[in-house]
């Protein structure tokens, strides 16, 4: 039977998780990854990553933090959803990723797409 529940790992946001974001402010991507794997640890399907903060090089973060998660053989099993409002942020998290993944980006219009 097909089920259409997709359970999105959302710990992975600077926005939405102040541990996360202060892992990622100090630089403590080690710290970042358990976070993730943890997600995967309890049943995500796709793990969502964001780093629109202020305090943040979020081009930097997020091409450092993908390339720590396809490294992991646990984490790499699953897509990545390359959330940011920036279009050169989601370009480098998919520059950066590998396999099947998806983007948000609620912001882009398709003018900036092309």
């Amino acid at each position: 039977m097909r089920s259409t529940f997709l359970n999105v790992g959302e710990r992975c946001n600077v926005a939405g998780s102040s541990i996360y974001k202060k892992a990622i402010v100090d630089g403590n991507f080690d710290k970042a990854l358990k976070i993730a794997l943890k997600q995967v640890e309890q049943g995500a399907h796709v793990i969502d990553i964001n780093m629109d903060d202020g305090l943040i090089d979020a081009v930097s973060a997020m091409t450092k933090f993908v390339n720590l998660l396809v490294e992991e053989p646990e984490a790499s099993k699953l897509p990545l959803m390359i959330d940011s409002s920036k279009f050169h942020v989601v370009e480098a998290g998919l520059k950066s990723s590998q396999g099947m993944n998806t983007t948000t980006t609620p912001s882009t219009s398709s003018s900036r797409l092309g």
